[in-house]
């Protein structure tokens, strides 16, 4: 989230002896709040590169099995004069039916590795903005003046 997008005041409103203090509890409150929200949308982020990750790790164990899977179909070659016609007909669209299916499983492999780098991207952009947020927040609350004692007002004071 873009810290810049935030309403954040610039300035308090003056009261006689200070600022208004329903105006600083307010903006306190409120900034808990949007705290507590990007805490939310952090967690979701960082289970979602979790999640990414792992498909991404079971895409490549698949394309490294497929890969294991077609090196052994490819050294191994049926002797075509060994065969009849009909089997060798049968071998050359076994063949290309296999390369078809080998051909599919890295593409869907490369665009699942495209697709989970691009949202690993994102989702690192995200929690980057996230931290830094939180790291203006909290010290803008480090500056939050002390509490008061019940029923005291700055206007008061």
């Amino acid at each position: 989230m873009n810290t810049q997008s935030l309403p954040l005041p610039t300035s308090f409103a003056l009261t006689l002896r200070g600022y208004d203090r329903d105006q600083v509890d307010e903006y306190l409150a409120e900034t808990r709040d949007e705290l507590r929200l990007l805490a939310l949308d952090r967690d979701a982020a960082l289970a979602e590169a979790e999640t990414l990750a792992r498909r991404l790790e079971a895409a490549r164990t698949e394309n490294d099995r497929l890969r294991v899977r077609l090196d052994r179909l490819v050294g191994t070659p049926a002797d075509p004069a060994a065969v009849g016609d009909r089997v060798r007909r049968m071998l050359e669209l076994a063949r290309t039916e296999a390369d078809a299916i080998v051909t599919t499983a890295r593409r869907r492999a490369d665009a699942i590795l495209e697709q989970a780098a691009a949202v690993e991207r994102r989702t690192a952009a995200r929690l980057r903005a996230i931290d830094d947020f939180l790291a203006h927040a909290e010290h803008l609350l480090a500056e939050e003046p002390e509490p008061m004692a019940p029923g005291k007002h700055l206007a008061a004071a």
